[in-house]
């Protein structure tokens, strides 16, 4: 990729949140995997129980969000499960700590914002699909249509 290709693709300010959106994942990820007995007794005080398979799911699903969001492979179905997680995490506060909107106060506010951002994004690359191709596809374009 030339370094002008480079510049107009973090032009798109949807790129970017893409990519800002997966990077936000890795702190998550390396707190549960820094702490999983942690992760664990939060998860059981959320109604998560038993609590460790629930770590592990969160583990593998934030996984999957962080490298499709940041290699944009398959935006389409990997925002769609970045926003259940979020949505999940959204219910664990409230779970937790009662209906408190605001982030600094440890409310939902960035959990709800994380999951609005991960719903443009998969609405946005479905959206993209049909545009190019004229129709919507399970995973990756065939052959047969880009040629």
């Amino acid at each position: 990729m030339s370094e002008t290709q480079t510049r107009s693709v973090f032009m798109n300010p949807l790129v970017v949140i893409r990519i800002l959106c997966g990077l936000l994942y890795v702190p998550h990820i390396l707190f549960k995997l820094n702490g999983m007995a942690g992760a664990a007794a939060f998860f059981a005080k959320a109604g998560f129980n038993p609590a460790m398979p629930f770590v592990i799911m969160a583990l593998v699903a934030e996984s999957i969000c962080a490298v499709g969001l940041i290699s944009g492979i398959l935006t389409k179905w990997v925002g769609l499960l970045s926003a259940v997680v979020m949505a999940g995490a959204t219910q664990a506060v409230l779970a937790t700590k009662g209906s408190i909107w605001l982030w600094n106060m440890g409310g939902v506010e960035y959990n709800v914002f994380w999951c609005a951002l991960s719903l443009v994004l998969a609405v946005h690359a479905w959206q993209q699909e049909r545009l190019h191709y004229g129709r919507n596809f399970l995973l990756f374009p065939s052959k047969a249509v880009m040629a």
